[in-house]
């Protein structure tokens, strides 16, 4: 396992497309950050909150990452190479999830280093309680390696490098746009109040009567038990600020990466790379 760490290692800082995925990152980051303190500069008051309010761009760059990295695992014979000199196949599961892990975090590291210097720059403060941020960077860090369980299993059950892209990169639109389907329904409130203009001009308001796109009872619990678990679901309410089970989304993180991680063992053992 450590030769197969050190070689995934050494081959992650020669990828063209990690670097490339990391300053494409960095730059969109810096720009969004400074795009928020041209409309409100009092944002660098509240850096804490400005570090989760974009942590959903990482989720594209893992995607592409991974895809990449796995993909070319395939295409260039590596794995069947790997398995020829002797590796055992949850070895090599267990090392590129590894990989592809801590690539996300490296991404993730980065996004927050780019609007914590700038924002400092800036005259910046956190602006959050220590308790409370640590919690959302434990949900930002456990949401990745999730993600990166997710597009290990996509990587490693495909040996073609062009449809392990296409496949991670649909998932990932559907992680991403499903989520805020999800989010948007939910924020639906119960009541709508209705406004009338009269005759001399003056604008009164109706009495509030049910909202029928409204979601309750069982639907609803459904609807928000599916955004707490996906991790796509949790960075797209740390970034609106509506977190329902913040305690809970590590726990829920960590049950996504030991079903995946356990589909895609039991799947690859039994796969023929021939």
């Amino acid at each position: 396992m450590i030769r197969l760490l050190n070689a995934n290692f050494a081959r992650l800082w020669k990828t063209k497309s990690f670097w490339v995925c990391f300053i494409l990152l960095t730059v969109l980051d810096i720009t969004n950050f400074l795009t928020s303190y041209s409309v409100d500069p009092e944002c660098v008051k509240k850096l804490g909150a400005e570090l989760m309010s974009h942590c959903s761009n990482v989720l594209l760059f893992i995607a592409i990452f991974a895809a990449l990295f796995l993909g070319t695992d395939h295409s260039n014979g590596t794995i069947r190479n790997k398995l020829i000199i002797g590796h055992k196949r949850f070895e090599i599961y267990f090392s590129n999830l590894i990989t592809a892990a801590v690539g996300g975090l490296i991404l993730i590291a980065a996004e927050w280093s780019v609007v914590l210097i700038t924002g400092f720059c800036l005259g910046g403060e956190i602006g959050m309680p220590a308790e409370e941020m640590l919690l959302k960077m434990l949900i930002c860090i456990s949401a990745v390696i999730a993600l990166s369980a997710i597009f290990t299993l996509l990587g490693m059950l495909f040996t073609s490098k062009s449809t392990i892209i296409t496949i991670t990169l649909v998932m990932t639109f559907v992680l991403v746009i499903g989520a805020a389907v999800i989010e948007s329904i939910l924020a639906e409130p119960e009541y709508v109040t209705s406004f009338e203009m009269m005759t001399d001009g003056v604008v009164t308001q109706g009495e509030a009567e049910p909202n029928p796109l409204y979601v309750s009872g069982a639907k609803r619990g459904v609807l928000e038990a599916v955004n707490d678990v996906l991790p796509s679901g949790q960075m797209m309410q740390m970034e609106i600020g509506t977190l329902r089970s913040a305690e809970l989304m590590p726990l829920y993180s960590l049950g996504v990466i030991a079903v995946s991680t356990a589909v895609g063992v039991l799947v690859f053992r039994r796969k023929d790379l021939k």
